[in-house]
């Protein structure tokens, strides 16, 4: 099956309107450069903009959706403005899943033009497959989108090579500029930020050094690529912590298939853990230790503008920027600020 003319002019206006945003140098010490990649200068406000846009347009393609369909998501926050920001535009209607207490701007955004089911405020995005098991064989007239995963193939789930392919247009956007890329540092979150730019960068410029950053209270892929190092380092088990507010950059306990991917092919030199204020606090209750003191911390002024991740990511590269000389790092702006809570 393919798209209508008609349909077709409503994904063009949109692909025009969406990418190709703009690349900030920023001087950093030791004669570094931070290009900060400002994604949140799409029209719905992120990177997930790309990715809406190319799920919509392939579902419709197969004849899986259409306008009369309804069309569901789960999401911390981000990925569901972007959602039904794009699905408005294209007739669709939109339902949200979302775990209570995230940021009160978030969910009043994703309410303007869709609408929102909660899932447990404890559980947070582990409350996701319980919801979906229970919700969709109810209705059957609903189709998931699933971001953040392809199809199940036996007890594991493919990577969504639709979400992927969309975000390579991130690289293809930076590579466009002719500056060399020494460094990127994407948040962890499901692993699509790591694995759709990341391979295609790496495929073209394997001397890059893609080093993620995550909050120190989940640790996903910190614990996939060093088994019992987190325990033996800290102490504690990744997860213990109260759930940390940094959103979208990792959370234990839904097996992501991009992450697990990631780590597979060897794809993630490194990663770094960033803390605030309250997971000091925590941790320090606990154990009695100072340990994420010395960590990057997200919650500073610098990168004010941003949103919680884009800022853990400035934070994550001044923190490489003090052993290297002269080098580009890359960092996706993935929100902006006016989306989250005073904290």
């Amino acid at each position: 099956m393919t798209i209508s003319n008609n349909r077709l002019l409503l994904y063009k206006n949109l692909e025009q309107i969406i990418g190709n945003t703009k690349l900030n140098s920023i001087k950093l010490p030791n004669n570094n450069r931070l290009l900060l990649k400002r994604e949140c200068d799409n029209p719905f406000g992120s990177h997930y903009d790309k990715v809406y846009l190319g799920l919509f347009k392939y579902y419709e393609n197969l004849g899986l959706i259409n306008p009369e369909r309804k069309v569901l998501e789960t999401t911390s926050g981000t990925a569901g403005a972007s959602f039904v920001g794009i699905g408005k535009e294209l007739g669709y209607k939109c339902h949200v899943a979302i775990p209570k207490g995230v940021d009160r701007a978030i969910i009043d955004l994703i309410a303007i033009n869709g609408e929102i089911y909660f899932t447990l405020e404890e559980d947070y995005i582990n409350g996701f497959p319980r919801f979906l098991k229970d919700f969709l064989p109810r209705n059957k007239d609903f189709m998931f989108l699933n971001h953040s995963m392809g199809e199940k193939c036996g007890s594991a789930y493919t990577n969504n090579e639709t979400t992927l392919s969309s975000l390579e247009g991130i690289t293809k956007e930076v590579l466009e500029t002719e500056i060399k890329i020494d460094f990127y540092i994407p948040a962890v979150g499901n692993g699509s930020t790591i694995l759709g730019p990341g391979r295609l960068l790496k495929n073209l410029s394997p001397e890059t050094k893609i080093i993620a950053f995550e909050s120190f209270q989940s640790a996903v892929a910190y614990d996939q690529i060093n088994p019992g190092k987190y325990k033996e380092e800290f102490g504690i088990n990744p997860g213990t912590l109260p759930k940390h507010k940094l959103r979208g950059t990792s959370y234990q306990g839904i097996e992501f298939p991009h992450i697990k991917n990631s780590v597979n092919i060897k794809l993630i030199d490194e990663v770094i853990l960033v803390s605030d204020k309250y997971i000091d606090k925590n941790y320090f209750e606990l154990t009695k230790r100072k340990d994420t003191k010395s960590m990057p911390h997200w919650d500073t002024e610098i990168g004010s503008e941003f949103g919680r991740s884009t800022r853990a990511g400035i934070q994550a590269a001044l923190e490489i920027a003090k052993k290297v000389d002269g080098k580009n790092l890359l960092v996706i702006a993935y929100d902006k600020a006016d989306r989250y809570n005073d904290y």
